[in-house]
């Protein structure tokens, strides 16, 4: 689907979202779209758990607002935290400039006249589509943002989360825009990673905006200097996106124990697989930074998470967003689609009786 045909035609929608989904399922999955029925296509609230995505898991795919969403109704699922350059893509950011290797010096070398002027026009056009970007964010409407939401609510998809990151280097107008297209697309709240500087300075525009800003984790809980999340509790509008599987992969320990201590500050947790810090076989003590696999092949214990969230939802201040990040590597002949397909299927499995 192109972009320029990406219109509100709910039955031509619909339709071609089934065909395009069909042709994306390399096995006959029950959550791949095979009806124009959104409330089957996206069935994904297993016993109040909702089984989400990230955007970021289709990044093998072409991109696109419109691709986007064929993929999300193709894995079976209702809602999503959407990546940012998705949405401003569609609201008609710069395209940026394309660029060959660029020639690095090595210690010592004294780069030519013509691989010099190579070099200094690259850093100057990559200058002026900063500032490019800087003026279209600071004027874009967001009537295009609406517009896009919409268009994912009519085909049963929510946008509960976006990631479009502010940072410190913004201008106080800039985090502005970043929350204005927050709202606009129906978002609570905006996600980035940890940063507690970022977390004071965003926080009077998250307030005024009623969101939240969305830290999520990375190893950080295997450091030895690190605070936690409780350091950010003093933010109202601070919340986590909890990655339970980068937890477990890098200190070994029951992520459902994080989910205890600090459920009311949670927003969403990012769902996958993996491998702990422990030895290997050979006795080896493996990286800290695990690795990932496909669901059930892991050593963390993701159907007991899955359940005791689900013990847990309907409780008040308790997390029900459970989004699949996928990072495992992509089986030959299989696709992004039917992968993240195969997840919410190993859910649904674990979680409807």
């Amino acid at each position: 689907m192109k972009e320029k045909d990406f219109t509100f035609d709910r039955r031509r929608f619909l339709q071609a979202s089934a065909m395009a989904a069909g042709a994306f399922a390399i096995a006959p999955l029950p959550t791949a779209c095979t009806t124009v029925s959104t409330k089957e296509v996206n069935r994904s609230d297993f016993g109040g758990v909702k089984m989400g995505a990230i955007t970021y898991s289709y990044r093998s795919l072409p991109g696109g607002a419109g691709n986007t969403l064929l993929y999300v109704l193709g894995s079976g699922i209702g809602s999503i935290e959407l990546m940012g350059d998705v949405a401003e893509s569609y609201a008609g950011r710069p395209a940026a400039p394309q660029f060959g290797p660029a020639t690095r010096p090595t210690p010592g070398q004294v780069l030519t006249r013509e691989q010099q002027a190579e070099r200094d026009a690259m850093m100057a056009a990559r200058q002026k589509y900063n500032e490019d970007v800087l003026a279209w964010r600071l004027s874009v409407p967001m009537a295009k943002y609406e517009e896009l939401a919409k268009i994912y609510k009519m085909a049963g998809i929510d946008i509960h989360i976006i990631k479009l990151e502010p940072n410190m280097n913004m201008t106080d107008a800039e985090l502005e825009y970043v929350f204005k297209v927050c709202t606009a697309v129906g978002a609570m709240g905006v996600t980035v990673e940890l940063n507690l500087p970022l977390a004071e300075r965003v926080q009077p525009f998250a307030a005024k905006y009623g969101k939240y800003v969305i830290f999520h984790n990375h190893q950080q809980f295997s450091q030895e200097n690190f605070e936690g999340y409780d350091v950010y509790l003093k933010y109202e509008n601070a919340r986590f996106n909890f990655d339970m599987g980068h937890y477990y992969g890098s200190t070994g320990k029951d992520p459902r124990e994080i989910v205890e201590k600090y459920h009311d500050r949670i927003a969403a947790i990012h769902v996958k697989d993996k491998t702990g810090p422990g030895p290997d076989g050979d006795g080896k003590l493996r990286s800290p930074y695990y690795e990932n696999r496909m669901w059930g092949q892991g050593e963390t214990p993701l159907k007991e998470f899955l359940l005791f969230i689900q013990s847990n939802a309907g409780k008040p201040g308790w997390p029900v967003h459970c989004d699949i990040e996928l990072e495992y590597a992509i089986p030959e002949n299989s696709n992004a689609v039917a992968e993240t397909a195969r997840c919410v299927e190993w859910a649904r499995n674990v979680l409807v009786k």
